[in-house]
């Protein structure tokens, strides 16, 4: 390539020779003879030029040769015009890359070398695919056409999502979408590479953890799918069945949850319910597990000395026997005159109940010759004394009305002869109404209270008149006297079988007014019958029967 000095000199050098030939020329036709036969002449012209000192180059010499031919002797002379033809040995100078000209053969001349504008030094148009990079236009140029290298045909560098699969990529599919087969990595898309391939994948979260909100199968976690979910589940075993041991909640299966699993629960109605324990077996009376809502109020797995077969509390008289509370029968009442007796006991000959029907007597004991033989009959005359099982008000309808209610307390206990009310007022007392017997006076049971009329009037008694008709205890009224609660016995008799006073009678037991005297029903001395008085005839309390 020539510098911008050698491609000046050149020039200089060809406009000095030209001027020397039109000179040379000029100074024949002038200066030359007419009429000259045959003549020519030759003219040489040198010149040198200095090339400068720019370069340094030695001086140049050009020589430039003129040639004039006249016409041949023996033309004309008058009006005669000389022929003279000058031929310049002229050599037009070739056109230099480089001088700013677009000579022929250049596509372009920017009298630069620089190849990265848009004239190379080779004076061509700077393209793609030269091997020069074009600034501003161009990002790279390889100078070759391989568009899968790191510089494309279009001159570009190879980029993800220019749609060319490079060798450091798998795919491109010319787009920068992170939702399709290839996202913006330009690596296929794979579960784990935290872009959610639309239609494929539910979720991508870009790890391999398959205890979180996405499976390692790009799913969204869910129950049902066999993996338990973190912090969410409790167990997850690939199903939505309700019957094994891990729910359709992901919830490991525990009585009382209200489902049933299958081999393992019977039922579960979550608690205690009529027909399902709160252990998720069947509510069944006997199976140790107390069902208060089934009506269980015990449940000791079978009969015991607290609770009876049928889950309810033992008791003498709920008409089950409890042998292992020590019953030997329960006729489901708690009369002591029929074959269940006392605390659920067979009803035996001196037991000291009197079996209705079978026995006479029974004093507690076997002892013969007492009023009651060994086998419960009596073995002499006697008369019965009792107090009566039922309750009442100062208003017993006189004298009358009260050996009336003595009478069918005695015919409803099977009770034999007739009986008058231990009772004084205005109108008689005991002992100027009563048989004032010479036999033994006893109990309902056999139990002797007295020997005879005297020794019952005496002030002390073999035995308190304690028993009722039907051979139970004594009722307790309502009186207050010593504070309440006492077995206290309408009276107004003294111990020896007179009015007490003739203002405590409630109106000769006519009214619920007024004042009355009462007897104790559990004393032996005077007591019996002269204990407390006062002024409340509505009270209550049960009366004396003596048989007549």
């Amino acid at each position: 390539m020539h510098s911008p000095a050698m491609r000046s000199t050149a020039r200089i050098h060809w406009v000095v020779g030209l001027v020397a030939s039109l000179a040379a020329c000029l100074d024949e036709h002038v200066g030359g003879t007419s009429g000259t036969s045959g003549g020519s002449s030759s003219t040489t012209t040198t010149t040198t030029t200095d090339g400068g000192d720019t370069t340094g180059a030695p001086p140049t010499t050009t020589a430039i040769e003129t040639t004039t031919e006249s016409p041949t002797t023996g033309s004309p002379t008058t009006g005669a015009t000389t022929g003279s033809t000058t031929e310049a040995a002229t050599t037009e100078a070739p056109g230099v890359c480089g001088d700013g000209v677009v000579d022929p053969g250049e596509a372009c001349d920017d009298g630069n070398g620089d190849d990265l504008d848009p004239c190379t030094s080779a004076c061509a148009l700077n393209v793609c695919g030269d091997g020069l990079t074009l600034i501003g236009i161009e990002e790279c140029d390889d100078g070759n056409l391989d568009d899968l290298d790191e510089c494309r045909n279009n001159c570009k560098w190879a980029a993800c999502g220019d749609g060319l699969v490079q060798a450091a990529e798998e795919c491109d599919d010319g787009n920068l979408v992170d939702t399709d087969g290839c996202p913006s990595n330009c690596k296929k898309a794979i579960c784990g590479d935290g872009y959610v391939y639309a239609g494929f994948e539910g979720c991508d979260d870009g790890n391999l953890d398959d205890g979180d909100a996405c499976t390692n199968a790009c799913a969204l976690a869910a129950c049902g799918d066999g993996i338990v979910e973190t912090g969410v589940e409790a167990c997850d075993d690939g199903n939505l069945v309700d019957t094994d041991a891990c729910t359709s909640m992901c919830a490991i299966a525990v009585c009382g949850d209200g489902l049933i699993q299958a081999g393992v629960e019977q039922c579960d109605d979550m608690v205690a319910s009529m027909t399902c324990d709160a252990d998720c077996t069947p509510a069944e009376c006997g199976d140790s597990v107390v069902n208060m809502v089934a009506g269980e109020q015990c449940d000791d797995g079978a009969e015991s000395p607290t609770c009876d077969a049928d889950c309810t509390p033992a008791k003498c008289g709920d008409g089950l026997i409890n042998m292992k509370a020590g019953e030997q029968c329960d006729d489901g009442n708690m009369l002591d005159t029929d074959a269940c007796v006392g605390a659920c006991k067979n009803a035996k000959c001196g037991d000291g109940f009197i079996r209705s029907g079978v026995e006479e007597c029974d004093d507690g004991n076997l002892t013969p010759g007492d009023g009651c033989e060994a086998d419960c009959t009596k073995t002499i005359a006697q008369r019965i004394v009792f107090v009566t099982s039922t309750l009442y008000t100062g208003n017993l309808g006189g004298l009358t009305g009260a050996d009336a209610k003595c009478q069918a307390r005695a015919t409803a206990a099977g009770l034999p002869g007739t009986y008058k009310a231990w009772l004084s007022d205005l109108t008689g007392s005991p002992s100027t109404r009563m048989t004032q017997s010479a036999v033994p006076y006893v109990l309902v049971n056999g139990t002797k209270i007295a020997n005879n009329w005297a020794d019952l009037i005496d002030g002390a008694l073999l035995a308190a008149i304690s028993v009722n008709e039907l051979g139970g205890a004594a009722p307790v009224g309502t009186t207050n006297c010593g504070g309440g609660g006492f077995r206290t016995v309408w009276s107004n008799t003294t111990a020896a079988g007179a009015q007490a006073n003739a203002m405590w009678s409630c109106s000769n037991w006519s009214s619920t007014t007024g004042s009355s005297q009462w007897g104790l029903a559990t004393a032996t001395n005077g007591s019996w019958t002269n204990w407390c008085n006062g002024p409340t005839c509505s009270y209550t309390s049960p009366l004396y029967c003596v048989q007549q």
